[in-house]
């Protein structure tokens, strides 16, 4: 058979894209202890982890990353020109922050401590790379900047004058101006915090009226507008595009949960939530006028419940987590305007470069 490359999808969208018909690509298995982080770069790449291995899916095919001597690694996020970042472990089993260009799985330096753990979680198109540090098997992280082989620390909050000063301990997302967005768990409150200026001044990002004891932020887009999770047990997810005013509830299905995972340039949201109680999440996308049950607009979803969409990029594709004939999988939705005549992924495509790292 005749090699043709083929790639799901590799244009960006020149206007506002359309909610129309999804493919469904069946990226592979894993498991509920796998961490969950499936995130899209601009041209369709995706990264995903399995069985304790951080993978990165394109033209139909995965490459694992490999790890830095210890056997496991963990992608977090991907940027526009590829370069994936996460965490891996050592040979003596530190968990270290890395990168991933070109085949090659770099420590990014910082603590030399045996004792601290460190994570990679974020990156933007300049390369610019954020995380966290902490004293490892504490609950003491803190945001740091990975810079030329080493590490800065990011300011930390006043949150209760005159001494009570916290760092920001989960930093989720950085776009191409810089901002970054984080949390810091307050009491018994979750607070979100947004910095314009590479995590050296903070603002309190206003939650959803009503649901303000806890906001969790889980993507931003390059504006600086901001998606997650609104409430405690009974929660929405919500879309901030200005951190002093309160944000705006997503809605739900019929139930009552919803979550904000994944958002793109267009300020359209992916995550889950409810449609019948109990029933367990099902995967959404809000194209900013409604919520749209994924599993609806499927051209190939016999056998399959899209359960947990966590990313969204311009083109419309969508990245995430289903059941496929009961297994749990990572799905790449492509949109598509009329069903395909046969699956592209039983075209051959070009195999991936080499894996090169260590």
């Amino acid at each position: 058979m005749i090699a043709i490359a083929f790639s799901v999808g590799t244009v960006v969208a020149a206007q506002t894209p359309a909610v129309t018909h999804y493919f469904v690509y069946d990226v592979g298995a894993i498991s509920t202890t796998d961490a969950w982080s499936f995130r899209l770069n601009q041209s369709g790449q995706m990264i995903w982890n399995a069985n304790g291995h951080a993978f990165v899916y394109q033209n139909c095919q995965s490459r694992d990353l490999g790890h830095l001597g210890g056997g496991r690694s963990a992608a977090a996020a991907i940027n526009n020109n590829g370069t994936i970042v996460g965490r891996s472990q050592q040979a003596g089993g530190r968990w270290r922050a890395f990168s991933y260009a070109n085949g090659t799985m770099r420590d990014l330096g910082g603590n030399t401590s045996p004792q601290i753990f460190e994570a990679a979680t974020a990156i933007n198109f300049w390369g610019d790379i954020v995380g966290v540090e902490s004293v490892q098997g504490t609950l003491s992280p803190q945001g740091v900047r990975y810079q030329t082989n080493g590490v800065s620390q990011m300011a930390r909050v006043l949150l209760h004058p005159p001494d009570g000063w916290s760092p920001v301990t989960d930093i989720v997302d950085i776009n191409d101006s810089r901002d970054v967005v984080g949390t810091i768990v307050d009491g018994e409150t979750v607070r979100a915090f947004l910095s314009t200026n590479f995590g050296s001044l903070w603002t309190p990002i206003a939650g959803v009226a009503g649901l303000e004891s806890a906001t969790f932020p889980r993507a931003m887009n390059r504006y600086g507008h901001v998606t997650g999770i609104a409430g405690n047990g009974f929660t929405r997810a919500f879309i901030s595009r200005d951190p002093a005013v309160p944000a705006t509830d997503l809605g739900t299905f019929p139930e009552q949960l919803s979550f904000g995972l994944g958002i793109n340039n267009y300020d359209w949201v992916v995550g889950w939530a409810e449609q019948t109680s109990g029933d367990g999440p099902r995967a959404f996308v809000h194209d900013t006028t409604r919520l749209i049950d994924l599993n609806s607009v499927l051209w190939n979803g016999t056998g399959w419940l899209l359960r947990e969409a966590f990313a969204v990029n311009d083109a419309g594709q969508i990245a995430g987590e289903g059941l496929h004939n009961g297994q749990t999988r990572a799905f790449l939705l492509q949109p598509m305007a009329r069903p395909p005549v046969f699956n592209p992924c039983t075209i051959v495509a070009q195999p991936l470069p080499a894996n090169r790292s260590r």
